[in-house]
């Protein structure tokens, strides 16, 4: 159950760092192809650390 929370978190956070990407190209900026990479790059790595700090945040006000 916590594995499918987790990589639902993830999901919800990669979407969302996503849409800021598509914001960002919406204005011209950073549609470079070596930029475009690094941003995608930007957004997974970003994912992956906003949902580790969640679930951190959760143990931590919660715990297990």
């Amino acid at each position: 159950g916590r594995l499918v929370l987790f990589g639902y978190s993830w999901a919800l956070m990669h979407h969302m760092l996503g849409g800021v990407r598509h914001l960002i190209w919406d204005t011209g900026a950073g549609l470079e192809k070596h930029t475009a990479s690094r941003i995608a790059w930007a957004t997974l790595a970003g994912s992956i650390v906003l949902t580790l700090l969640i679930w951190i945040a959760g143990y931590m006000a919660r715990g297990a």
